[in-house]
């Protein structure tokens, strides 16, 4: 490979939870294959003229730390770096959306993992509709009469925030259960806020599979358990990982996803399955790579840097 530098745009170093982090994992690699390593937050991004600037601080890890070290902050023009990482978590909020439009400002050579066009217009959770029969019933909605009306039809329902991840504000609702109402309003922001209503899906008590794509095709996966009296399986939720085995029904749900994937230019992704049915796909910083490591004895980082570069030395090859 060419000298290549990598940014990374991520959350502030001091929320990461550096043991788990998959971006980390993926600095890490970067800098074993050579890259010159850098990290933005999005304070640090700017659109001056037609050109992308951002606040870069170089990356070392020293030995047996988890989390870097980063050198002085330094301006970076984004159309000189090679490959564009944009792992901010959610929420995807007028913070994100802003960020999106300056990231659409890059050129084509340089690689985005994923892209900024990508990331704004397919919400996670929205995903799953696109193959409507892998998907649960689902109602997206601000009125509180419609989800009354969705919960009575399905007796048992799950209420999901749309901007955000790692399990936040979900909620579980039985038909008949006291509060529904006042739980239904707080959810909406009494009627000003759009959330997602799916079907609640039993098999969840057996946990989800988190699988994760590369190029649409399968990297990795895991099984993710709730804790004890919790129905949601995130890992920030409490929820554990242990091994699982794929079944023919999570692999075809995989190939279904990948022509789909490929399409839209989505590199990473992490897909959420209950049984036969796709809850999310994960497509902002797709996480439990360094999980599944642990779990299996993998170096999924490995493979997902020589798909990058693959990615890269193609664009490379069109100039």
């Amino acid at each position: 490979m060419l000298p290549t530098t990598s940014i990374f745009i991520i959350d502030p170093p001091e929320r990461l939870d550096p043991p788990t982090d998959t971006s980390l994992a993926l600095m890490r690699e970067s800098l074993r294959r050579g890259h010159r390593v850098g990290y933005a937050t999005l304070d640090g991004l700017r659109l001056e003229q037609e050109r992308v600037w951002a606040s870069i601080q170089q990356v070392e890890f020293p030995p047996g730390q988890e989390l870097f070290q980063a050198a002085p902050a330094e301006e970076l023009p984004l159309d000189q770096a090679d490959i564009v990482y944009m792992r901010k978590d959610p929420p995807l909020d007028e913070e994100y959306l802003h960020a999106s439009y300056i990231l659409d400002q890059l050129p084509a050579r340089v690689l985005q993992v994923n892209p900024a066009k990508a990331l704004r217009n397919w919400c996670e959770k929205l995903i799953p509709l696109q193959f409507p029969d892998m998907a649960p019933a689902t109602v997206m909605t601000r009125s509180a009469a419609q989800l009354q009306s969705f919960l009575q039809q399905h007796r048992k329902i799950v209420l999901k925030p749309l901007d955000d991840c790692s399990g936040r504000g979900i909620l579980a609702l039985a038909l008949g259960e006291p509060g529904n109402a006042e739980r239904i309003a707080e959810a909406t922001g009494n009627g000003q806020r759009f959330v997602l209503g799916q079907r609640f899906l039993p098999e969840i008590r057996e946990g989800d599979k988190r699988v994760l794509l590369l190029g649409g095709e399968i990297l990795g996966w895991v099984r993710r358990l709730p804790a004890a009296g919790e129905f949601r399986s995130n890992v920030n939720a409490g929820g554990r990982c242990v091994p699982c085995e794929l079944n023919a029904s999570d692999r075809a749900i995989c190939a279904r996803l990948k022509p789909w994937l490929i399409q839209q230019q989505i590199h990473l992704a992490g897909v959420d399955i209950v049984g036969t049915q796709v809850l999310e796909v994960n497509t902002t910083s797709p996480s439990c790579l360094r999980e599944m490591n642990s779990l299996y004895g993998w170096t999924l980082e490995h493979t997902v840097l020589e798909h990058v570069e693959g990615q890269l030395l193609a664009l490379r090859e069109k100039k």
